[in-house]
């Protein structure tokens, strides 16, 4: 869906670190993300569709971490109020949703020998790590885990103090000790509680400052046995455990912190050059384990709700369909609003205070006359999150109404449409296919006051919804699908029908039964010009029994008052996962492709010349859309853009999922001073968390079957606890071994992302 009616070169600009499903991102440069729909409240693990993910916090205590980091904090007090925002952020969502753990880590004075601890550090450190916080209580006997426990996380982190009392030599970076002690940890765990260790996820978040050592945490770096890429590497590929980086002081821009990263499956290291950055950069490995972790496993617990409505001509008459109704009038105006209005399906408040789109993915199909063939029958869009948008813009007459055809919508016979495609067309500029539809509108007849042309071959509709629901669960059992389904993902159809249908009663009930006999009940609503007729009242009777194996009537709705309460009562029937409440529809445009259509910025140059450069760049990879005065064609990943009217002349076929692999990510790099230049990117990126991006302050910001129809900041030194200082030349190659790596590891993290 989309908030936001964007034009010309804007249809595809979003940035990478926005949301892609749900929670607001603030912007690099330190502002608050807004309001995410999240829980206030703990939400006991027995109360979702699954189990929560293991999420560790990893934090650098090597002395070095007593660095100024501004003029107010050091790099240690930063880290500690970027973990407690974290763990605060949007509504307490991190610690209500996964399990929170918490681990410092410096180095191991002897090694070999186990209790070592740190000469002169009183924080507890032996070995090398220290877990603070784990996932679950040891004594107990039944291994309870730690639900809900960001307050222990805050506690614990907030009453450690500096390390070794601020000194800056003493503790040592040895980074390969803490993932080895992390990835046994989870092991631990898994094996604790082997009824869900095939199902609980993990993922851990590394915070450092410098280059890692070897384990005594004198050689920087370390012997290359020692790189906490081999450990990271292993987690993602065995485990399915990613490891997000963020780095701070000697470690931001630097090789080592990104290799780390791309072992881990996660892109590069998160760059931050301040507190406020560091507080983003969490607050971005939130969003990231929201996308990669937790939406994975949280989508098939949402409902798939289609929507099939009579767009038979009748929708377009009033006084028993002998005039053609004004604007507002009709009863496909009213069914629009009811749909996609402001008192609509999309708004109705489940769970205290969460709106149904928030929490369902809906779709939308339509159904006329059987001629020609196939018909008009026609899915406007599949199922998604947040199509609120959608709807409103595939079933507005102004959306189909063009010239010579078309002068006024709401003018009467004869009006010919002109059907389009909402994400070829700029605006809307959706990024998932939606079709426009109106019914027919001919006149044959001189003077004739009425729509007519369009029947109400109800059959075929719930032949394409049936057929779509087969196609949908065979692309979303795919776990590379944006949205993945599984066997106990609930589906629900919503008719909408004046009841009159064209079709012999064998003809509906087939669809209808065949669909409830596999789980798919669907809820009739009468609602329409003639409802109200004998023929109509039985026949509404008849599909609301089939469609439900007798235990449902059909639903009147003689105005758009009463649609909208049918509606409502409905949706009261649904359950609903309280735990996979992260997606904000009115804040978070078009999650589907993880492209947040954001206000433009305030680029715009002087100069006479009129174009946009758009640079696709997630990762390395790099691609260039350039739109100008001139007629330079761009170039979309998923549809071919004419920017012109997708005009319906032949017939296709709908086909559920999307048309690659993986959904298009862009990363936006907004600057300032004398030109309008834009560079998002539209590549298909293959690591867990894509196209990670260095947060810096100043004035540039760098976000491094059945019938269907389609229409169609750089330190130069190493303050590390060795007292080391090491001249790192490998900030210069960076960026082209960074892209030799993710070039490596692109095929198999594609296999791995969401297996």
């Amino acid at each position: 869906m989309k908030r936001l009616s964007l034009i010309g070169s804007w249809k595809r600009l979003g940035v990478q670190v926005g949301l892609l499903a749900g929670v607001g991102i603030a912007f690099i440069g330190g502002s608050e993300p807004p309001p995410a729909a999240a829980a206030p409240v703990c939400t006991e693990e027995g109360q979702c569709t699954f189990v929560k993910p293991l999420f560790m916090i990893i934090a650098d205590y090597s002395t070095s971490m007593n660095t100024m980091f501004d003029a107010n904090q050091t790099r240690w007090e930063a880290a500690v109020s970027a973990i407690v925002a974290m763990v605060d952020a949007d509504n307490g969502y991190l610690q209500g949703n996964v399990l929170l753990g918490l681990m410092r880590f410096g180095h191991d004075p002897a090694v070999g020998q186990m209790g070592t601890t740190i000469p002169d550090d009183s924080s507890g450190i032996v070995d090398g790590q220290k877990i603070d916080v784990g996932f679950y209580d040891e004594q107990d006997a039944n291994k309870a885990y730690f639900h809900c426990n960001g307050e222990a996380i805050k506690t614990a982190i907030m009453s450690v103090p500096a390390p070794i009392n601020g000194s800056m030599t003493g503790i040592g970076t040895w980074t390969k000790g803490a993932m080895d002690k992390a990835q046994a940890y989870i092991h631990q765990t898994w094996d604790d509680h082997m009824d869900d260790k095939a199902k609980r996820k993990g993922a851990i978040v590394l915070l450092t400052d410098g280059q890692w050592t070897d384990p005594s945490g004198t050689q920087s770096p370390g012997p290359a046995n020692q790189n906490p890429s081999l450990t990271a590497a292993n987690l993602f590929t065995v485990d399915q455990v990613p490891t997000y980086v963020v780095a701070i002081g000697e470690a931001m821009g630097k090789m080592f912190a990104d290799e780390i990263a791309m072992a881990g499956g996660t892109g590069t290291a998160y760059d931050a050059g301040n507190p406020a950055q560091l507080i983003d950069a969490l607050k971005m490995v939130v969003q990231a384990i929201i996308n990669d972790v937790i939406q994975p496993v949280c989508s098939p617990g949402l409902p798939r709700i289609m929507v099939l409505l009579d767009a038979s001509s009748s929708m377009l008459n009033i006084n028993n369909g002998t005039l053609a109704g004004m604007q507002g009038m009709t009863g496909w105006d009213q069914a629009r609003d009811a749909l996609s209005g402001a008192n609509s399906l999309f708004d109705q408040v489940v769970m205290g205070d969460q709106a149904v789109e928030n929490l369902v993915h809906l779709g939308l199909a339509v159904f006329g006359y059987n001629m020609p063939a196939p018909g008009e029958q026609k899915l406007l869009v599949d199922y998604g999150p947040c199509r609120k948008d959608n709807f409103a813009w595939a079933l507005d007459p102004a959306s189909s109404c063009e010239a010579p055809g078309c002068a006024d919508p709401w003018g009467g016979p004869p009006i010919t449409w002109t059907f389009k495609d909402g994400s070829a067309n700029d605006p809307p500029g959706f990024d998932d296919q939606t079709l426009s539809h109106m019914p027919k509108c001919d006149g044959p007849n001189p003077n004739q006051a009425y729509c007519s042309g369009s029947g109400t071959s109800t059959h075929l509709g719930l032949q394409l919804i049936q057929q779509n629901i087969t196609d949908y669960k065979a692309a979303c059992g795919d776990p590379m699908f944006p949205y993945p389904c599984d066997m106990n993902t609930k589906y629900i159809n919503i008719l909408v029908t004046d009841g009159a249908y064209d079709s012999t009663d064998a003809q509906v009930q087939a669809p209808l039964e065949a669909m409830y006999n596999s789980g798919v009940s669907t809820y009739v609503i009468g609602f329409g010009d003639v409802v109200n007729t004998p023929a109509s009242q039985m026949k509404l009777a008849k599909m609301a029994d089939w469609g439900s194996g007798g235990m449902n009537d059909h639903f009147q709705a003689d105005n758009q008052a009463d649609l909208e309460a049918a509606l409502a009562t409905i949706i009261e029937q649904i359950t609903f996962d309280p735990c996979c409440g992260f997606v904000n529809c009115a804040n978070v445009p078009e999650p589907t492709t993880n492209e947040p259509d954001p206000l433009p910025q305030n680029t715009e140059s002087d100069s006479d010349s009129d174009s946009d450069t758009d640079t696709d760049t997630t990762g390395p990879v790099t691609a260039t859309d350039t739109d100008s005065t001139t007629d330079a064609t761009a170039t979309d990943p998923t549809a071919t853009d004419t920017n012109a009217s997708a005009t319906e002349s032949t017939d296709g076929t709908a086909t559920a999922g999307p048309t690659t692999d993986e959904p298009p990510t862009t990363t936006v790099t907004p600057t300032e001073g004398g030109s309008d230049t834009d560079t998002p990117t539209t590549t298909n990126t293959t690591q867990t968390s894509e196209g990670n991006v260095t947060a810096t302050a100043g004035d540039t910001e760098d976000a491094t079957g059945g019938d269907t129809d389609s229409d169609s900041g750089q330190p130069s030194t190493d303050e590390g606890g060795c007292g080391c200082k090491v001249d790192d030349a490998e900030g210069q190659t960076r960026g082209l071994l960074a892209s030799l790596f993710t070039f490596g590891l692109a095929g198999f993290i594609r296999r791995r992302r969401r297996a």
